[in-house]
């Protein structure tokens, strides 16, 4: 088991994942080379072939020309039309290596240098000789006896046995006259051209494996500087009370340094692609999901530094925490975004400080309902919401001047605070209670459009306080707005429950007055 555990630590070293990649570079940088210099050889060798073959048979069919007209001249001038060898004999002879005989369709030489102490030979017999195969000498055979009177013929069957041979038939004759090349220096020729050139890839291929191994080297080199800048980077970051982070904007990976496991209690964290649709992003907050993706793709557009981006961070208790980004973005020489550094610090107590002052800001000190500026912003980011639908209500204490007149004004002060009791424990938690100042209250109902259900609180509320039996006693009077039907914005919402409180007081107090939008119409 240990020998175990020591191979896969061994193979999980950064420094041999590194030989290792090194490795496979180098033989896949070599495998590539080899393939392209044997694909260039061929390539050339065929070439070069190919190019000494029109060449020869160029040549050759120039004296095969000439060889058969002196041949037909000669057959039409004597005094016997059939005297085929003295025909032969009298061709010029070719200092160009050139030999010429004469056969019939049946590949039997009739003239030539092979028809020696009258033993027969044929096409067959010569080629063999030169050792041609089997299946070539064939097929030669089967051409002579389709051969026709009329344009020369190119056995180019012969042509990797670097033989040359062109044959033409005479005219009104069983004659075929051959013409062959057969020259030991052609094929010298094409191999030390070959060969030198095949050295010439060699030494090619030898400089290209020098510099292949020095970017090899090089690379491995550049690769020992990164991941030692990479140990160094995650020493520090282990005796560190700040997180790290780099977005590289190429790859569009994000990356954290390890010690945001221990600083924010967050699980382990690897290399986060934030634009994969199948990415786990549930580290964020869903509320700043949107906002982080906004942050790194527009980054740059207006500025290359961030200093005070806070987003919430999910730790291993499944709480979130608040913390801040702040990062520079560094550029190439073109000036194209390359990555986004920076650093994350918690800041979950500043946040809950700030909080706790926020609500203090927004809360009545007396009676812990909020204040008239508070209330007033939560219900206009709730008259936002299209769909939105409820009543304003505004109450007022029953001659409140005269508690605090014969009964003090700390007992008035009681009365406030107990009317806000009241409230709270009676209406839902999503409902807005405002104190406005002095004696008078708001209540924003939300999600209510029945004014039967606003009446029916109002009564209950005026139910409670008429059964009272605490001190001081008191009653109130109750107006009720429609929204929107009554007033489509704070403003007049406002002075609509204004009005239908001070109408519920004109009709006798410690009553309920609901204006539905009617008397708006009206």
């Amino acid at each position: 088991m240990d020998d175990v555990n020591m191979e896969k630590s061994v193979k999980d070293n950064p420094e041999y994942k590194m030989k290792r990649q090194g490795m496979i570079i180098g033989l896949v940088c070599l495998a590539v080379m080899v393939f392209l210099t044997i694909f260039l050889m061929s390539r050339y060798r065929q070439r070069t072939e190919k190019i000494f073959t029109e060449l020869m048979e160029e040549s050759l069919l120039s004296t095969h020309s000439e060889a058969l007209t002196e041949m037909e001249n000669f057959l039409a001038g004597s005094a016997g039309a059939d005297k085929v060898e003295e025909a032969w004999e009298a061709l010029n002879e070719d200092e160009g290596n050139v030999l010429h005989y004469v056969c019939n369709t049946d590949g039997k030489i009739l003239a030539g240098d092979m028809r020696i102490f009258d033993i027969e030979y044929t096409v067959a017999t010569v080629l063999h000789s030169q050792h041609v195969r089997d299946n070539s000498i064939s097929q030669v055979e089967k051409s002579l006896k389709k051969l026709t009177y009329g344009a020369p013929h190119i056995f180019t069957e012969l042509e990797k046995t670097d033989i040359y041979l062109v044959a033409s038939k005479l005219e009104g004759r069983d004659c075929i006259l051959f013409s062959e090349y057969r020259s030991a220096k052609m094929k010298n020729y094409k191999a030390v051209l070959i060969n030198g050139n095949r050295m010439i890839i060699f030494t090619l291929l030898g400089c290209a494996l020098i510099m292949l191994l020095f970017t090899v080297r090089f690379y491995m080199k550049q690769q020992k500087k990164v991941m030692k800048g990479q140990a160094r980077y995650d020493i520090l970051s282990e005796f560190s009370d700040t997180v790290l982070f780099e977005y590289d904007c190429l790859e569009k990976t994000l990356v954290f340094t390890p010690n945001i496991t221990t600083l924010f209690g967050l699980k382990e964290i690897g290399p986060i692609r934030p634009f994969d649709s199948d990415t786990d992003f549930t580290m964020v907050h869903p509320d700043d999901v949107a906002k982080v993706k906004a942050l790194l793709s527009t980054i740059g557009d207006n500025s290359d530094e961030i200093d005070d981006f806070v987003i919430r961070f999910k730790d291993k208790n499944d709480n979130y925490r608040w913390v801040r980004w702040m990062g520079r973005l560094i550029r190439g020489r073109l000036g194209t975004p390359q990555a986004f550094l920076g650093k994350i610090s918690d800041v979950q107590n500043e946040m809950t400080r700030e909080q706790d002052l926020r609500e203090k800001a927004s809360v009545d000190g007396l009676t812990g309902a909020l204040n008239r500026k508070a209330a007033e912003q939560k219900i206009n980011t709730l008259m936002q919401d299209k769909e939105c639908k409820g009543y304003l209500l505004m109450l007022d204490i029953d001659d409140f001047k005269t508690v605090n007149d014969t009964m003090g004004h700390a007992i008035g002060d009681l009365a406030l605070i107990t009317l806000v009791k009241l409230l709270k424990e009676h209406f839902r938690r999503e409902d807005i209670i405002g104190r406005l100042g002095g004696d008078e209250f708001i209540v924003f109902m939300t999600n209510t459009e029945l004014a039967s259900a606003v009446e029916a609180k109002g009564a209950e509320i005026l139910d409670i306080l008429a059964k009272s039996e605490t001190t001081p006693h008191f009653t109130v009077s109750i107006g009720a707005a429609a929204y929107p039907a009554a007033g489509n914005d704070y403003e007049s919402l406002y002075l609509a429950a204004d009005n239908a409180m001070y109408a519920s007081k004109k009709s006798g107090k410690n009553r309920i007055y609901v204006d539905n939008g009617q008397q708006k119409k009206e």
